[in-house]
């Protein structure tokens, strides 16, 4: 009774903020995403799933630290939100989703969309043709085969490239005519075959179809309609992911419409509380219980990983020290982990713990929640932050708790500076306008910046 406890606290406490967000969703879907994933995880499932006893083979103990670990990083992330916010309240700002609207940027943001399509398409087919394969190796190969597979320095432009096939999809709402109907279908299309051709790789297909819904959300007001629908659809993708991993082992045999079929089915979801993403939770129990009496800390090895992450690891290994989420998976599993090459992110709280030294990690938890609503504030007052994260705050959200900083980081900085270099060619703004910018426009890119004063807000 008394570890249930603590997770409802948890749990209650997290849907707070998530409502908090919620209330105001363009301006808090991070907040939202973050903290209903963080409630759902750490909260409902451990409070309403099996006895501590039936999950772990771990003492009561390591259940209780693990519990009190994530209440009080949770509540620390929290409080570093509100600290932010408390500091830039004074500060108004430009809505940057109102700023999409305006008709003279329709014609370079149809250019973006078209470029942007075309070349996600190409970086794809690209990025497989460099691995040395083809479209029907891959469809044919098991999941795990080509995972290791090197595609050389022309692989790695591939694949960089590839981000920009998250912003049709995002960029969709705010278009009109053909375009948005395009961009409705690019994602849908695009993901069913990430998913398929990657043989039940669920990020990919997650983030192309979040584009689309957080592009949906930042384009609209919210209403109690619109926030039932982006309910729904945050729902969906809930769904996707927690069916899409049993699916993944039998999709091989199956007809798209058999799978489709499966998604919806209850055999889907038979023991969704204990499997991935829906039981990191006690995969955290496992990893206080092991780290650092079994396995040592890895003393910032995910952190040190984002700052050299052009150098090759096999190289530099004290620069660019092992991958966290390998050592994670033999710890958890062993043999079985080595012989399959298995990497397992620790979640969010694990990842804290393993990284920055157990309980010593908690105060960095009120930086990154300063950090978050940092990024937050950015996103809705800076057009380069909208169309270079916004496409995936979705699917960053998710693989962010999961823990995979190095992912999130990396995916970060890549989807900024290839969203900085269009916007330039394209001579769309790149830095956030300012509410007091009033004055009669002389050239294109002082007319793309200048904008009624009734869009400025305050945060």
């Amino acid at each position: 009774m008394y570890l249930r406890l603590i997770h409802l606290v948890i749990a209650v406490y997290a849907f707070w903020e998530a409502w908090d967000g919620a209330r105001r969703l363009r301006h808090g879907l991070l907040k939202s995403l973050l903290f209903g994933g963080l409630g759902l995880i750490h909260g409902i499932v451990p409070c309403i799933g099996p006895a501590w006893y039936d999950r772990t083979v771990d003492p009561f103990s390591i259940h209780v630290a693990a519990g009190l670990y994530s209440l009080c990083g949770i509540v620390l992330i929290g409080c570093g939100w509100h600290f932010y916010m408390i500091i830039a309240s004074k500060k108004p700002y430009v809505q940057t989703f109102e700023l999409l609207k305006h008709d003279q940027l329709q014609p370079r943001l149809n250019a973006l969309f078209v470029l942007c399509a075309v070349v996600g398409v190409i970086a794809w087919l690209g990025w497989i043709h460099a691995s040395g394969v083809t479209l029907a190796n891959v469809l044919s190969a098991r999941r795990m085969e080509l995972r290791e597979q090197r595609a050389g320095l022309l692989g790695a432009v591939w694949g960089n490239l590839f981000y920009i096939s998250y912003f049709p999809g995002f960029l969709s709402p705010f278009l009109r005519g053909r375009y948005r109907v395009a961009g409705t279908v690019y994602p849908i299309v695009f993901a069913l075959a990430l998913f398929i051709f990657s043989r039940g790789t669920r990020g990919p297909a997650i983030g192309m179809l979040g584009s689309l819904i957080g592009g949906w959300v930042f384009a609209h007001r919210i209403s109690l309609g619109r926030l039932m629908m982006a309910t729904a659809a945050f729902g969906m993708i809930g769904m996707l992911t927690v069916a899409m991993l049993p699916l993944r082992h039998r999709m091989h045999s199956m007809t798209t419409g058999e799978m489709v079929t499966f998604v919806f089915s209850a055999e889907a979801y038979q023991d969704a509380l204990t499997l991935d993403p829906l039981n990191y939770h006690d995969h955290f129990v496992g990893i206080c219980a092991l780290f650092p009496d079994f396995e040592p800390y890895v003393d910032g090895a995910s952190y040190r990983r984002l700052a050299f992450f052009y150098l090759p690891g096999e190289y530099f290994p004290g620069l660019k020290p092992r991958d966290p989420n390998r050592v994670v998976a033999v710890a958890l599993f062993g043999q079985k982990a080595i012989e399959n090459n298995m990497m397992h992110p620790p979640g969010v709280f694990g990842d804290w713990y393993i990284n920055f030294w157990g309980w010593r990690g908690l105060p960095f938890m009120f930086l990154e929640g300063v950090f978050l609503a940092w990024l937050s504030r950015q996103i809705v007052s800076n057009p380069w932050f909208l169309i270079g994260l916004g496409p995936q705050v979705i699917y960053l959200s998710v693989i962010g708790i999961r823990g995979q900083p190095y992912t999130v980081g990396l995916a970060g900085l890549l989807m900024l500076s290839l969203s900085y270099c269009l916007l330039k060619v394209l001579g769309l703004p790149v830095s956030p306008i300012r509410p007091q910018q009033q004055t009669v426009p002389s050239t294109p890119q002082q007319q793309m910046s200048s904008l009624p004063e009734q869009v400025a807000t305050t945060a």
